[in-house]
């Protein structure tokens, strides 16, 4: 077998693999009917053209000759007929296809005579090249001027067009161009000019490219499309052609040629027939599973519109049991303060049974899902642990089968673990397919983003509620002058009502009267001297209230560190429970410097630090529940070089590793509620010892033992 006829088996077998595939996506679209018969004829051409050249005798080279022709004779008008349908020409082109079709009928009628082919000779070194009749020097320039006309009507419509209509039309462009001019190199043969059918090949290309053009709607660079082509060809050619050069050399021309050929065609064909038949026969079989999956597919793309996690986790575990028919499913979401993932949502299909509640970070299965980011299959887990009696695995199996899980889903984000889902078995009792797994993955990756939306949406709403709080705060700071003044008036009223009504009393013991009466006057005196006790209280507490809520614009001075941590002491009494905590003072209130600092400003940090130790003391106080344990506040103060270094030590909670970072950042706390935090504090406390005092803060802390929190402030210059 000669190039040429490998080239020409080549175009037969792209031709029909392309005009089906094409056909078969849409078989009711005119585009693509119209391809078919385009690639249809362009079969016939090419196939008659392989048999043509491997024909060993004068009569069968001119039967193919001519039969080649019958389909040459179509290639132009179907290829025509194409490019009106592409652009939505064919009413307005209607009368000029039917002439154009009545032509080509008529060269058709005709191509079995000796006006068409009127024999064959030996040309160059072809055997049996066809030598024109004078109906195919009539007929040429008829299909040269359909190419043509072709060429322009795309040229026009590609400078008016645009998006995939513009990109289609450019590929159909090049195609034709490709196409056409390998195409041409047939001709100057027949007219004894010795130039061979070198660009036979690119036929292929061009059907190739045209198909490409319409089946995709998303084009890709042009240099890919062509590269991706070429590849393709180049390996078809490869593949059929040793075969056949390797016969051809051992045994010849002969009867042989045509079943090898129809074999190649049929090895071509086959895959492509096995894929499409493959593909019908699992629609079939699996199209209860395809139809969940395309309702969690649905699904997915749904779940972040959602904004309450708790709905959200409820709805995951509602549509997946519903939907897949599954015995059970569970989510688990992370809690970090306390170091497990706690069952957020549950669903069992039918009964009733009681789900383990908590799983600690430290199980084998978080740690194994932590570290291979990947799904668990139960079955697949079972059989490892039977083949290779992996005793990491046989944990990790324990707690599925705990959980009656039949397959467990990771939810991450970058690697975090925020949650994990237990599917448990389908009620038809099939297994978990590849297909599932995909899909499942898709539902994991949508379930991450959504929960993390959920969190930070319900991160916000805290966030705002906090503001709100925190501005009404300040508007009543704003408001302190004017109500301790209102405050302070009633007070010295008291005050004096309880002054008059005493000298009254005084007076009244010197008069005559009974015991009775006397006794009576003794316990009103008494009475009226609390009351000007409780006066002289409330203003000091009035007093306190206002230092603290004023900003201080009095400037810096030096203050007495004793002073400003009693004062702030005395402010914390009114939120935290003093009597439960025990404060030492390990230092020498006679032996230490003034600090250089503004004191309403250090009264705060001191408020912050006595309240932050308060809140992790009692977090230890009920997570740990030591019989012995009691809540102390330790209290440093030294001299260091020229600065004052003060250390707030509690034995409290402590703060993990991973929060060290995190703790001095806008809103970010580690309390048990978020209502027991705005996240501010720490905030606040860097920004007034290091921006307004110029001075150093820094934190130690150990995780269930406690904080030191130490501060460097200027020594006051005597």
């Amino acid at each position: 077998m000669t190039f040429w006829a490998l080239t020409a088996l080549i175009n037969c077998i792209t031709s029909f693999l392309l005009g089906l595939i094409v056909y078969s996506r849409n078989s009711k679209s005119v585009i693509n009917i119209t391809y078919g018969l385009f690639c249809l004829a362009g079969v016939v051409w090419s196939f008659s053209y392989f048999i043509w050249q491997i024909s060993n005798n004068e009569k069968d080279a001119l039967f193919w000759c001519r039969a080649l022709m019958a389909g040459a004779i179509f290639i132009p008008v179907c290829y025509l007929h194409h490019i009106f349908s592409l652009l939505h020409l064919l009413r307005n082109k209607r009368i000029f296809l039917i002439i154009s079709y009545s032509i080509c009928f008529l060269a058709f009628a005709i191509n079995f005579t000796p006006f068409f082919v009127s024999g064959v000779s030996k040309k160059l070194y072809f055997n049996y090249w066809p030598n024109p009749g004078i109906a195919f020097k009539f007929f040429l320039p008829v299909w040269i001027y359909f190419v043509i006309y072709s060429v322009f009507i795309i040229l026009s419509y590609l400078k008016q067009s645009s998006g995939v209509l513009r990109s289609q039309l450019r590929y159909v462009l090049i195609g034709t161009i490709v196409g056409w001019s390998g195409g041409i190199t047939n001709f100057p043969l027949w007219f004894n000019l010795n130039f061979p059918p070198v660009g036979n090949i690119l036929m292929s290309m061009y059907f190739a490219i045209v198909a490409y053009a319409i089946a995709k709607y998303r084009l890709m660079d042009i240099r890919v499309a062509f590269t991706r082509i070429g590849i393709f060809l180049t390996v078809y050619t490869l593949v059929l052609g040793i075969p056949f050069w390797i016969g051809f050399k051992l045994l010849g021309q002969g009867l042989w040629l045509t079943p090898v050929a129809l074999m190649g065609f049929f090895a071509t064909v086959g895959p492509f027939i096995y894929l499409f038949l493959q593909k019908r026969a699992e629609d079939q079989l699996l199209q209860e599973q395809r139809r969940y999956q395309m309702t969690l597919r649905q699904a997915s793309a749904g779940m972040s519109r959602i904004k309450d996690l708790k709905k959200l986790l409820n709805l995951i575990v509602y549509i997946v049991t519903r939907a897949v028919r599954l015995d059970h499913a569970l989510v688990y979401m992370h809690d970090q303060p306390r170091n497990q993932f706690i069952l957020g949502a549950h669903k069992r299909r039918n009964g009733h049974i009681t789900f383990i509640k908590t799983i600690p970070d430290d199980s084998p299965l978080i740690t194994y899902l932590v570290e291979t980011g990947a799904p668990i299959v139960y079955e697949e887990i079972k059989q490892r642990v039977q083949d290779y009696a992996d005793q990491d695995l046989a944990a990790v199996e324990k707690i599925v089968v705990a959980l009656e899980g039949d397959l467990v889903l990771p939810i991450l984000i970058e690697k975090r673990l925020l949650a994990i889902i237990i599917l448990g078995k389908k009620e038809s009792g099939k297994l978990y397919t590849e297909d599932d797994l995909s899909v499942f993955s898709i539902l994991a990756n949508q379930t991450a983003l959504a929960i993390e939306n959920a969190q930070f949406y319900e991160e916000m709403k805290i966030t705002q509620e906090q503001l709100f709080q925190a501005e009404k705060m300040a508007t009543i700071g704003t408001m302190a002058d004017g109500l301790s003044h209102q405050i302070n008036n009633r007070f010295h009223a008291l005050g004096f009502i309880a002054g008059d009504a005493l000298d009254s009393l005084k007076l009244s013991k010197n008069m005559e009267g009974s015991d009775k009466v006397k006794e009576l006057l003794t316990d009103l005196e008494r009475a009226f001297n609390r009351v000007q006790e409780n006066v002289v209280q409330g203003g000091e507490v009035v007093q306190g209230l206002l230092k603290y809520t004023r900003k201080g614009e009095a400037g810096f001075a030096a203050i007495d560190f004793n002073q400003a941590f009693k004062s702030a002491f005395e402010m914390a009494q009114f939120k935290i429970k003093v009597q439960e905590l025990k404060v030492v003072h390990a230092y020498d209130p006679q032996n230490i410097p003034k600090i250089k600092g503004n004191f309403t400003q250090l009264q705060e940090v001191f408020f912050n630090l006595i309240d932050n130790a308060y809140d992790a003391m009692m977090q230890r106080k009920i997570e740990k529940a030591e019989p012995q344990y009691q809540p102390t506040l330790t209290v440093h103060v030294a001299r260091e070089d020229d600065c004052v270094e003060i250390v707030f030590e509690d034995n409290g909670m402590g703060v993990k590793k991973e929060d060290v970072h995190k703790l001095f950042t806008p809103f970010f706390t580690t309390k048990l509620s978020s209502k027991k935090g705005t996240g501010l504090g720490l905030y606040v406390i860097k920004k007034i010892i290091e921006g307004n005092h110029k001075g150093k803060v820094e934190m130690l802390s150990d995780y269930m033992a406690g904080t030191r929190m130490k501060l460097r402030l200027p020594i006051a210059v005597e």
